[in-house]
């Protein structure tokens, strides 16, 4: 039996969107599970709230390591962030690593590699060959993760469809692979009193009779985002379009805006801190990415009894297929022609928030997500310890 507490690291490149969100709302749970906790991460893409959102999982227990780490592909700098890594894992020797996306993900386990770290952990959440448009960058990510593949312990997945895609591109073995889905904590009231929208409307400009459909992502071209604001043209409701985030494509939205002189049915929030503001005045939430694994920002909405209209890929599709939501094509007049049809009739409202609500309480629990964390790391650390190895558990599937 082990008389100390367990050390996990868990490394990301960057502080923000969906990670952001796994991380504040797993890391504390882990540590009130009776881990040591660390975090690994690099701010050099990070939201205007990072600061105060590390110092909460600072005083929840979780101990931040910041170092210099990049998104794009520069050897000297990858090499330099990889020395750190290495140092700080020989130095703490850690019993698991857990590392996430594409940049982190690869450094961090070679980093866990060479230190003698014994448990791997690896996250994709959407496998970064996915959302590439060039077709020899994603080449590239792939063979990366394939080679990767041999030195990873386990390959958590937040969905079916990625754990699919990595057995069926003979990136991992089915034995490799654990679900553990997002969770989300469902609100206690989901009652948006009426003075409160009229107030949340008025500070953003919004007339009150007005119906407000929401994105919230990363201004980044996998998201679709034109797709969205070309829909607030075609609309035929009196809509205001929101879009809460920041990222690159913010310049080339604004000129497009300008262009279609659509200042007044289209607001750019930035980096929005209170969602649930955003969340209580929204009338339709959409989501029109290339690709997802498993968007907090849909789980959300879901829980908040907000209907929800998607683009019929991966992740989506898993979140909202028998009737919790509307899959489109990735096209600006069929996203408008559902927006219309949603406004219009409050049946398919119900029936869409309803069905979404009781999925999510029943299948992305925050509590049952890190319970199963919990579970996987006791699980595979012990299976180490005892036989030098992991065991391979050939009864089951996507489990242990």
């Amino acid at each position: 039996m082990r008389d100390n507490k367990i050390k996990i690291a868990h490394v990301v490149e960057g502080f923000v969107g969906g990670l952001a969100t796994y991380m504040c709302g797993v890391l504390p749970g882990l540590v009130k599970n009776g881990f040591d906790v660390s975090l690994i991460c690099s701010i050099g893409r990070a939201c205007p709230d990072t600061q105060s959102k590390l110092k909460k999982l600072s005083l929840a227990g979780v101990k931040i390591y910041l170092i210099p780490m990049h998104r794009n592909i520069n050897p000297i700098k990858d090499f330099y962030s990889f020395i750190i890594i290495l140092y700080l894992m020989i130095k703490n020797r850690f019993d698991i690593v857990h590392t996430h996306c594409s940049k982190a993900g690869a450094i961090g386990r070679v980093g866990a590699f060479f230190a003698g770290v014994d448990v791997r952990i690896h996250s994709s959440h959407c496998l970064a060959f996915l959302r590439c448009g060039n077709f020899i960058t994603k080449k590239f990510f792939y063979y990366i993760e394939k080679t990767l593949a041999p030195i990873t312990t386990k390959y958590v997945a937040v969905s079916i469809a990625e754990i699919d895609i990595a057995v069926e591109m003979g990136i991992y073995p089915s034995q490799k692979c654990v679900l553990i889905n997002n969770g989300v904590a469902c609100p206690a009231n989901l009652n948006v009193d009426a003075n409160r929208r009229n107030q949340i409307k008025t500070q953003l400009g919004i007339p009150e009779n007005a119906f407000v459909i929401t994105t919230a992502c990363r201004l980044v071209n996998y998201k679709g985002l034109f797709i969205f604001i070309k829909a607030a043209e075609l609309v035929k409701s009196n809509c205001i379009f929101l879009v809460a985030g920041d990222g690159d494509l913010k310049y080339e939205m604004q000129q497009y805006i300008a262009q279609k002189y659509l200042n007044k049915k289209i607001r750019l929030l930035g980096h929005f801190s209170d969602m649930a503001a955003i969340y209580d005045i929204s009338d339709i939430t959409v989501l029109c990415s290339s690709a997802e694994a498993q968007p907090y920002f849909l789980l959300e909405a879901m829980s908040r009894k907000r209907p929800v209209i998607a683009t019929d890929v991966m992740g989506n599709r898993e979140l909202l297929k028998n009737g919790r939501g509307i899959l489109i094509r990735p096209n600006s007049a069929e996203l408008a022609l559902q927006i219309d049809r949603i406004i219009a009739n409050s049946d398919i409202q119900k029936t869409l928030t309803e069905k979404a609500y009781e999925y999510i309480k029943d299948n992305h629990k925050l509590d049952e997500q890190i319970a199963k964390l919990t579970e996987n790391y006791r699980t595979l650390l012990f299976s180490m310890e005892r036989t030098g190895q992991i065991e391979i558990f050939a009864d089951t599937k996507y489990r242990l």
